[in-house]
């Protein structure tokens, strides 16, 4: 039998109007407005907070409760931001409460609904409050998300992206706050948990209109990378808000760059645990190539297979610790001159969200197919890049009906068998390259040793400089799900007046400690810093 819920507080006059009748009976606050409408001959409302945005849904129920339910049912999944929705009676009395999840769009019953949770409501936080990371609290972002973990049961791969997605629009609420002096991303401020809720996922919403617009050289940034971001944020109430009242005192921009770093690498590991490795290049052998490179702040970089960036990350450190100055060209670079390219989208989201807490430059990663026609990339074209970083995808052979979607490529003989992925991995690298420009690639061993392999080595030296190969050890990817032998190729592209040389030393080099074992626990004494500095000096002596 359907129990009528008492009211929560004893009424002091008598309620003639509906409206104080509802307020009193879902405990709304006085202030906030209760929009009224006509749905298939009963009443209809939806409440909202004093910022207009819709956090609760109630539909009165007159005949029929299964008419009733399915109506607001449909109400609730189309809502961007109300979670929960109430089946009311004339009298007031609260017959079922819906809770909807964003994530699987079911439904599930509440046994017990208040919409103000006793004490919740704290004082506003002013733009002053907030205050930067810092290494005692560099473990946040792992909070929140052992939170998310916790609360909504989700895996370390969806629990990343969900993270993602807050500090999207975190960061944008801080942008803005700027100029308005105003923060949204609080809990603070909101009388319930799925009021604070229904703001953040209205200010994530907001985020995303706000990018659909932004436009560069005529070309939308939605459209290249930030649309990856229209997915729902798709968190309980309970979820958000826990993870707000983690982040909501923290300034995120204006908080030391190796601390986020550190602080988002905590939360990648996970993922990377959970069969997410193929996507991830280790720390150590990113940092070493870009070591090996010295990208300068005047240098067009790109990745074009970036999956989650960090080689276009640990370029923006190298730069910003050398350069030593965060001045308008450094700015520049960072926001203009590193690009991107991953095929995931899920990928680009935790790519762009590193990027932007390295100080930007996430609007220059694009999601799509780096192997397509230079015709499908409206603002990326070939030989002109300056630098490219990269460690392609091993192992992958694509079949021959397939490869007239993508190229031209040289390399592509005579269409009549399968071609190894890291192969036109390789020539599109070149491609990009501007003359003169240099590349650092992982490949696998094959691609140097294998007679199969012989046409792409001879290709190869009518094109560029080999400059070194080093050998990478087995265990170099374990932690990462692979144990492909592999070693890391750099190159220079000839110039157009150059002559083929054939005749130039080339650097090589074993490394047999990367600093880390096959599990990925640390190793002392990793030969990369010694292997840097000789390389560097046969650098100075034979030139590039």
């Amino acid at each position: 039998m359907t129990q009528c819920r008492k009211l929560t507080r004893p009424m002091v006059v008598v309620m003639t109007s509906t409206y104080n009748q509802l307020k009193e009976a879902l405990n709304i606050p006085y202030n906030h407005i209760i929009h009224h409408e006509i749905i298939e001959g009963s009443d209809f409302y939806t409440i909202r907070n004093v910022e207009n945005v819709e956090y609760l849904i109630c539909y009165l129920f007159k005949d029929s409760l299964q008419i009733a339910e399915d109506i607001l049912k449909n109400h609730l999944g189309i809502s961007n931001t109300v979670s929960i929705g109430v089946l009311i009676d004339s009298q007031m009395c609260i017959l079922k409460v819906l809770r909807k999840s964003f994530r699987t769009g079911d439904f599930d019953y509440v046994a017990n609904f208040s919409s103000i949770s006793p004490n919740f409501y704290m004082p506003p936080i002013d733009v002053s409050q907030l205050k930067p990371l810092d290494a005692n609290v560099e473990n946040v972002l792992f909070e929140i998300h052992s939170t998310i973990r916790d609360i909504d049961g989700l895996h370390a791969p969806e629990a990343l992206e969900e993270i993602c997605k807050l500090i999207y629009t975190k960061l944008y609420d801080e942008e803005n706050s700027e100029k308005t002096r105003v923060v949204k991303f609080q809990r603070n401020g909101t009388n319930s948990i799925e009021e604070c809720a229904a703001k953040i996922r209205k200010l994530y919403s907001t985020a995303i209109d706000d990018d659909k617009a932004i436009f560069t050289n005529k070309i939308p940034t939605y459209e290249r990378s930030r649309g990856v971001f229209k997915s729902t944020l798709q968190l309980s109430s309970s979820a958000i808000v826990r993870a707000v009242e983690i982040l909501q005192y923290f300034d995120m921009s204006g908080s030391p760059i190796d601390i986020k770093g550190r602080a988002f690498q905590n939360v990648l590991l996970p993922a990377v645990r959970s069969g997410m490795g193929q996507y991830f290049t280790p720390k150590e052998v990113i940092d070493f190539i870009v070591n090996l490179m010295r990208p300068n702040v005047r240098d067009m970089i790109i990745d074009p297979f970036c999956g989650s960036g960090h080689f276009l990350t640990s370029a923006i450190d190298y730069v910003y610790n050398n350069y030593k100055k965060a001045d308008k060209l450094f700015h520049e670079f960072a926001f203009t001159r590193l690009h991107g390219i991953e095929k995931s989208d899920r990928m680009v989201r935790i790519a762009m969200t590193d990027m932007r807490l390295h100080g930007d430059g996430h609007s220059n990663i694009r999601c799509t197919d780096a192997l397509l026609p230079f015709s499908n990339y409206p603002d990326l074209h070939a030989n002109t890049f300056d630098l490219v970083m990269t460690n392609p995808p091993f192992g992958i052979d694509l079949p021959s009906d397939s490869l007239h979607q993508i190229g031209p490529f040289e390399l592509i003989t005579d269409g009549k068998h399968n071609i190894s992925f890291e192969i036109l991995a390789l020539e599109r690298c070149i491609q990009l390259l501007k003359p003169g420009g240099r590349l650092a690639i992982v490949l696998p061993d094959g691609i140097l040793s294998n007679k199969n392999t012989s046409y792409v080595r001879a290709w190869l030296t009518k094109h560029l400089s080999i400059r070194a190969i080093f050998s990478l050890p087995i265990e170099t990817f374990s932690p990462f799900g692979t144990g492909i032998k592999t070693s890391i190729l750099i190159l220079r592209k000839y110039l157009p007046t150059e002559s083929v040389n054939t005749e130039n030393s080339i650097f090589l080099a074993e490394i047999e400690n990367v600093g880390y074992d096959a599990a990925g626990r640390p190793r002392e004494s990793s030969d990369l810093e010694e292997l840097s500095l000789n390389f560097h000096k046969f650098i100075n002596t034979e030139g590039w």
